[in-house]
């Protein structure tokens, strides 16, 4: 007895495939192509101690991000340099500051020193951060500056929340927070 593997037409003749195409296999596929892709890329996040980041911004290996704050006891601007290198992975390449005073670089072990022609200071560090701790403050008004976008931490975070800045891949963030 050999078997019949077509489907059967009409309906009214028994039972038939519930796969009518071979493509319908593709869209799942491609479903999750997109879903893993997606979950493999790099973000930026800003975690507050409690609770989920309000800050989550898409970045890739090789792009820069700065921290501008002004210095609670000189009163001055301050702006910190980042290059992200991969998940878990950021250096601080410089720092730019507008004078010296109480807490501000003065070794030689505290990277290059360099006045700029705009009356500021620049110190090249290159130092490697798989984290960033920080409290915001209202005497530093901290800004967290992306691609030319400025965000307010004080406004996303207020008055004396710890925040953990993180470079992590999307789906870190997805399973330190949601799982």
């Amino acid at each position: 007895m050999t078997q019949n593997l077509k489907d059967r037409k009409p309906e009214n003749s028994g039972c038939r495939s519930f796969f009518q195409s071979k493509y319908f296999y593709l869209l799942p596929a491609a479903l999750l192509c997109f879903l893993l892709w997606y979950a493999h890329n790099l973000v930026i996040a800003v975690i507050p101690e409690q609770g989920k980041a309000q800050l989550l911004l898409k970045t890739f290996a090789g792009d820069k991000w700065k921290l501008s704050f002004t210095h609670s006891v000189e009163k001055t601007p301050w702006e910190e340099f980042f290059t992200v290198k991969g998940a878990g992975e950021m250096v601080m390449t410089h720092t730019e500051f507008q004078s010296f005073g109480w807490g501000y670089p003065y070794a030689a072990s505290d990277g290059k020193l360099t006045a700029l022609a705009d009356g500021k200071f620049q110190v090249v560090m290159n130092r490697r951060y798989a984290v960033i701790d920080l409290r915001i403050s209202e005497q530093a008004m901290q800004k967290f500056i992306h691609r030319d976008k400025e965000y307010d931490l004080l406004a996303l975070y207020g008055q004396g929340t710890a925040v953990k800045i993180k470079i992590q891949y999307r789906c870190q963030y997805w399973m330190e927070n949601y799982f």
